[in-house]
């Protein structure tokens, strides 16, 4: 997906609020707002927003020396995510339709992103996940989503944010002994690493790898031969998020995003309504 004119100061706006989730000074902050506005001025529209994510993360890292300022909210993400998983686990135990169950709860916990939504508090979840596990879903899709888990001999599992790493744990459990888990291969906004892999409670049996990049999405690219060959090995792809969604919907794969549609450009270019539940399949 190309970013679109509308994506312009959103760029900018999360260049502020990573200066100071950075903890940089005033003429850092000025130095980080002027290396952004250039970077704008010759931004390549051919390329996912997630790129320029990247390359702002790049230069406020460059300035400040700080590559993960987001490292203290996500360890806030994943322990408030953990407290939450027992209610979670119960939820998907008494479903009528335990597989629904806990593909909503999985895209609910996709809600948990500072790096889209700034504003966002923890405290938020509670209302999602109620509205979550009764939200307009595309049915049909799901349905197909599980026969495809079913028939898949290799699943690669593409994470997004931390905290929501613990809810993907909802999926992961149930099919752990066909599925690879990807993260980021280093820090970048509160994207999941390796690091929060540990924390989150992924079983051991479960394969992990990262791309080896820290795009907060996935660029083939630049990522690693490990995460290339993963890739393309797969039997299936799932992969969470709208960053995941931004950068891989021109794969040629088999997979399916989920996420929701957390911002009006999405939206629009998608013809479903801000916030929605989305499970969209590909090359299937």
């Amino acid at each position: 997906m190309r970013p679109s004119i509308e994506c312009l100061p959103c760029f900018l706006n999360h260049a502020i609020v990573i200066s100071d989730m950075s903890g940089c000074g005033k003429e850092q902050r000025e130095l980080i707002v002027r290396k952004t506005l250039a970077k704008l001025a010759s931004l390549d529209f051919s390329l996912p927003p997630p790129a320029m994510a990247k390359a702002i993360h790049s230069f406020v890292a460059e300035i400040t020396g700080n590559s993960d300022p987001y490292r203290h909210l996500k360890e806030e993400s994943t322990a408030f995510a953990l407290k939450l998983l027992p209610f979670l686990q119960e939820e998907v135990a008494k479903a009528v339709n335990p597989f629904e169950c806990a593909i909503r709860l999985a895209i609910a916990g996709n809600i948990i992103d500072f790096g889209a939504n700034h504003k966002f508090k923890l405290d938020d979840v509670h209302k999602v996940i109620a509205d979550s596990l009764s939200a307009p879903m595309d049915i049909s899709a799901m349905s197909v989503l599980d026969k495809c888990i079913g028939a898949a001999k290799d699943i690669l599992y593409i994470a997004d944010n931390a905290g929501e790493l613990v809810f993907d744990r909802l999926l992961i459990e149930r099919f752990q002994e066909k599925i690879t888990l990807a993260v980021r291969g280093a820090p970048i906004l509160n994207d999941a690493t390796r690091h929060e892999v540990g924390s989150s409670g992924i079983p051991p049996s479960v394969g992990v790898i990262d791309t080896g990049d820290n795009v907060p999405g996935v660029m083939l690219g630049d990522c690693s031969p490990e995460f290339k060959d993963a890739f393309r090995r797969a039997d299936l792809i799932i992969a969470k998020g709208q960053g995941n969604f931004e950068s891989l919907d021109g794969t040629d794969r088999p997979i399916f995003f989920l996420f929701k549609a957390k911002c009006d450009v999405i939206a629009r270019n998608l013809g479903v309504e801000l916030g929605s539940l989305q499970i969209r399949g590909k090359n299937i």
